[in-house]
């Protein structure tokens, strides 16, 4: 998101400031933004000097997060004269993430990365995608391929009500190494290898990306069904969840699988279950599966089970995780 905010800074100088002399200007406007942020800074910042494409040219970018820093050894923003209002980001094959103090290694082939901007609102984000293929971290397999498209769609009528933009965003994971996944924080580790997943989920903002703005926060999100697969096993989740006012998840959530222990299984290593209730919803998952969807809560279609299937539904309310009408555990932190 920080790289759609930084590439509407680039479009908005050249939209002001015309092709002549826009490269110097993109550069002070980009290096102005990226003073302004704490996070974000860059050793050099100059005008790309490429006659097929304007833009700027970055070195040793770093982004700082308390969760997962980034250090880049060079990027390069750019625009082409016939599409003005995308911004391309060409980025190197290696990569640092900082985590925890600790540096390791990120290595990516054929990254791809381009921002289109909406000027009548606010040069926002109108659509956006990254990818990236054979991805490895500190030499050994991460993932096969990564791929996001994010296009800019109407709040709607269910929107949570903190809920100020919204993107329909499609997701895919190729061969995702559950080791590697898990030894940055993604909870993968309770999972047989290897993972991947794709579908199409809804994701509603608290604020829209805009230049000089603080980047917006995820407040709630919305699936009619994203496919997940760990070693040979298949899962489908489709629900909805929001951050209430206490930050934590509520909604309601469908499992759908045919194998019923690594249902469990997937559903307590996304987060979904408590780690204690496990035992419980083994024994009762014949009952469980046969609970009713909550049609009074807002929400996608929920489809019947397939032959062979079951399907679990997982309530999150006042705090709670509900199952058969009954608290479970702990609701978790959206």
């Amino acid at each position: 998101m920080r790289g759609a905010i930084i590439g509407a800074v680039l479009v908005a100088a050249v939209a002001v400031g015309g092709w002549l002399g826009a490269e110097s200007l993109a550069s002070r406007q980009l290096a102005a933004a990226i003073a302004a942020d704490p996070a974000l800074d860059a050793a050099e910042i100059r005008p790309l000097r490429d006659p097929a494409r304007l833009g700027v040219a970055l070195r040793d970018v770093r982004l700082e997060d308390p969760a997962m820093g980034l250090r880049l050894p060079w990027a390069a923003l750019s625009l082409r004269p016939l599409s003005p209002l995308t911004a391309r980001l060409d980025l190197p094959e290696t990569a640092t993430l900082i985590q925890e103090g600790q540096e390791r290694q990120l290595g990516l082939s054929d990254p791809v990365a381009w921002v289109a901007l909406a000027p009548l609102n606010g040069f926002s984000p109108r659509a956006m995608q990254v990818s990236a293929r054979g991805l490895t971290l500190d030499g050994q397999p991460l993932a096969g391929g990564l791929s996001l498209d994010a296009d800019l769609v109407p709040l709607g009528a269910q929107a949570p009500r903190a809920a100020r933009a919204a993107y329909d965003v499609t997701l895919a994971l190729e061969e995702g190494q559950t080791a590697a996944l898990e030894s940055l924080g993604l909870g993968a580790g309770l999972l047989p290898g290897p993972v991947a997943g794709s579908g199409t989920v809804r994701l509603w903002l608290d604020g829209t990306p805009a230049p000089n703005a603080p980047a917006p926060q995820v407040v709630g999100w919305q699936t009619p069904g994203l496919e997940i697969a760990a070693g040979g096993i298949g899962l489908r989740l489709v629900g909805r969840l929001a951050r209430d006012a206490q930050g934590r998840a509520e909604g309601q959530v469908a499992l759908y699988s045919a194998d019923s222990q690594a249902m469990i299984d997937m559903a307590g290593a996304l987060g979904l279950i408590p780690d204690g209730a496990r035992l419980l919803i083994r024994a009762g998952l014949s009952r469980l599966s046969e609970a009713p969807i909550d049609t009074a809560l807002p929400g996608p279609a929920f489809p019947d089970p397939a032959e062979g299937e079951l399907r679990l539904p997982v309530i999150f309310r006042d705090g709670q995780v509900v199952l058969g009408g009954l608290p479970i555990g702990p609701a978790p932190a959206f």
